[in-house]
């Protein structure tokens, strides 16, 4: 029996080797899956392996569509417990994509997707503004729907107006 510093070492026989028991190539479990086996995140661990290529090499890039292709496929599951407007938010800060679940009505979907679309990295490049009328009940209510509570305030509360 082999040692390492006095331990002795398990001693598999052929059967053990062949089902699995000491893992298996991605390729055996991803490609040659000849039973179809579904598996799920605690069927699988990954161990650290000897490669022959530099990471620079690694292509995780992916296609969401045909006509969209993905550097970093990180997607958050279009649920309406997951993806709403600050979930793909925040997604497309880290490089992925949100997709805004269809839960919504179709106008409430729409607006979902505004307030992504009017979020460029903490600039904000369509403002609602408001006028010297407006209460705070008005920034309230900006703050809640668009997700942003800094409003310019113009003469006329139009954009372009006079500060």
């Amino acid at each position: 029996m082999a040692t390492i510093n006095g331990e002795a070492l398990w001693e598999l026989d052929e059967e053990t080797l062949n089902n699995g028991s000491c893992g298996f190539t991605g390729e055996a479990v991803f490609c040659n899956n000849k039973d179809s086996v579904a598996y799920t995140y605690d069927d699988l661990i990954m161990m650290p392996g000897h490669i022959d290529f530099g990471l620079g090499d690694v292509d995780i890039s992916g296609n969401l569509t045909k006509n969209i292709k993905l550097q970093e496929p990180f997607v958050s599951s279009p649920m309406d417990t997951v993806t709403e407007a600050k979930m793909a938010i925040h997604m497309a800060l880290m490089g992925g994509i949100g997709i805004i679940h269809s839960n919504f009505s179709m106008q409430d979907q729409a607006a979902e997707v505004l307030k992504v679309k009017k979020f460029k990295n903490g600039f904000i490049t369509d403002p609602v503004c408001l006028s010297p009328q407006d209460t705070v009940a008005d920034v309230l209510k900006i703050k809640e729907e668009l997700g942003y509570s800094g409003i310019p305030i113009t003469q006329d509360g139009q954009l372009g107006s006079k500060l």
